[in-house]
């Protein structure tokens, strides 16, 4: 039989340790998640009203039979803001893990020399 951990880590050290780091990182975790999407909420809500207004003043536009209908505007506003706003503050906070973190290079920079 194959010991899980080296002789010279005691799982009675091992195990105290482990668990003390996982509450460390749990109770850091959330509130930072709350602060990062907050803001991003405070972003996206603005450009995706915007957005939806834009987009359902073009669909009156293409089809002004719409106009007719007392709830079109405001059915679609909330239609278009409700897809909108997850997506935006998704893509707003995908870097949650590296703040700060180096962004990538544009596509058309040269990549680095080869080292010999």
């Amino acid at each position: 039989m194959v010991p899980l951990m080296p002789p010279c880590l005691g799982t009675r050290k091992a195990v105290p340790v482990a668990a003390c780091i996982a509450l460390v990182l749990l109770s850091m975790g959330l509130p930072a998640m709350a602060d990062i999407q907050d803001d991003c909420r405070a972003t996206c809500v603005p450009i995706c009203n915007g957005l939806a207004t834009d987009v359902c003043n073009a669909v009156t536009d293409i089809a002004p039979i719409l106009n007719s209908l007392d709830f079109f505007f405001t059915t679609c506003k909330v239609r278009v803001s409700a897809i909108c706003i997850p997506v935006c503050i998704n893509v707003c906070s995908l870097n949650t893990l590296t703040p700060g973190a180096p962004t990538m290079a544009p596509a058309g920079a040269a990549p680095p020399p080869c080292k010999p």
